[in-house]
């Protein structure tokens, strides 16, 4: 049976720039990620920061349809990708919502979303689900660039069934990539969503 999401709570990290008297430094996106994620109370009431000991919705060991989709779903059950520098996740329930915010100098995950709108993943119990993935092309804009996607994903049967949905959110701040993964069971509000990339952006940009 699925479980629900894996709820992987990244370590923060407090470390900053030393001040000094010799020339500024431009900003950098490794300068940046130490203090510019989200923490609970940026977050809409209910938020708190996942426990790191719930086990994985998503199987690791999968056979998407579509070659490399599957580190799509990676974002859902991990929440940042391989270039993350930082990573933070966050829980509003035991069905969610979800939220996961990754900062990295550059993100994959738009690329991914162009090619993967619609494939299946099939997990090593045999479990399939299906995954659709569609722009979103009214948010609001909120950076120097952005790609917003809907995700919905089904699987299972009988009581096992299943429906996860949610928005990717990646926006370019100067030299920061904001990658925000917000999803629930069966869904989320996308208010919500455009609530808390809101926040993301006005952070990192207070922290540049």
């Amino acid at each position: 049976m699925y479980r629900l999401l894996a709820i992987v709570s990244a370590a923060l990290v407090a470390g900053g720039c030393g001040g000094g008297t010799g020339p500024k430094v431009a900003p950098t996106v490794e300068m940046a990620t130490a203090s510019a994620l989200l923490d609970a109370a940026d977050l809409p009431d209910g938020y708190s920061v996942s426990p790191p000991d719930a086990a994985p919705e998503v199987s690791t060991a999968s056979s998407p349809s579509v070659p490399g989709c599957d580190a799509l779903l990676n974002y859902f059950s991990e929440g940042a990708g391989p270039t993350a520098a930082e990573s933070a996740r966050f829980e509003a329930g035991g069905g969610g919502p979800f939220l996961a915010e990754e900062l990295s100098d550059d993100s994959d995950v738009s690329q991914l979303g162009g090619k993967c709108g619609s494939f299946t993943d099939t997990d090593a119990d045999g479990t399939t689900t299906a995954v659709t993935v569609a722009p979103v092309t009214d948010f609001p804009r909120l950076g120097d660039a952005e790609q917003v996607f809907s995700m919905n994903a089904d699987g299972g049967t009988g009581d096992d069934a299943f429906r996860l949905s949610g928005f990717l959110v990646v926006v370019r701040v100067g030299p920061t990539t904001c990658t925000l993964v917000h999803f629930g069971q069966p869904g989320v509000d996308r208010a919500e969503t455009e609530t808390i990339a809101r926040a993301a952006v006005a952070k990192i940009k207070r922290r540049q």
